[in-house]
């Protein structure tokens, strides 16, 4: 009988566990770095407000969810003077394993309807891992002039300073 019992405890312990909310909590981690280190970043949530400011590398704890069965989404954005601006987007999935099987063997209805929605923990944050290899920008000097030497597009010259420009012949 102790046999049985000690048997039951484990079982009934693996399938509480089982849970997202146990086993993925309602945040989760995300590694934010950039090439070259020291970006601004700054991290906008669904409802376009800031809720983090910081700079590269950085590891960032978000929230799943975003209310009763709503996932989380965040729009990252990550600057550095005479780079050009990286936005990515980090949007939520479902949980699959821990969320449906999870609360299969714990005996579902609460964990599916009450505990992991309301939590969060029914969702995955993706990509988990941000790494933004960032692009130098063209530059101008206080007078408008384009400093060094750079190949581009008519269209990507900012209005009033194409009209300024030389054409120079190379022999």
């Amino acid at each position: 009988m102790k046999k049985f019992v000690f048997l039951l405890m484990i079982i009934l312990s693996i399938g509480f566990l089982g849970c997202a909310s146990i086993i993925s909590g309602s945040n989760q981690d995300v590694r934010i770095s950039s090439s070259p280190d020291n970006a601004s970043i700054m991290i906008y949530g669904k409802h376009n407000i800031k809720i983090w400011d910081s700079s590269t590398p950085i590891l960032v704890s978000l929230k799943r969810g975003d209310g009763y069965f709503s996932s989380a989404s965040y729009r990252v954005e990550i600057t550095k003077e005479r780079y050009e601006k990286q936005t990515i987007q980090i949007s939520s999935g479902l949980n699959g394993g821990w969320y449906l099987a999870g609360n299969l063997l714990l005996g579902g209805l609460i964990g599916w309807l009450v505990v992991d929605p309301v939590s969060g923990a029914m969702w995955t944050l993706k990509p988990k891992n941000i790494d933004a290899d960032l692009c130098k920008s063209l530059s101008f000097d206080d007078n408008g002039n384009l400093e060094g030497i750079y190949i581009i597009l008519k269209e990507q010259i900012p209005v009033g300073v194409f009209d300024t420009l030389e054409l120079v012949r190379v022999n």
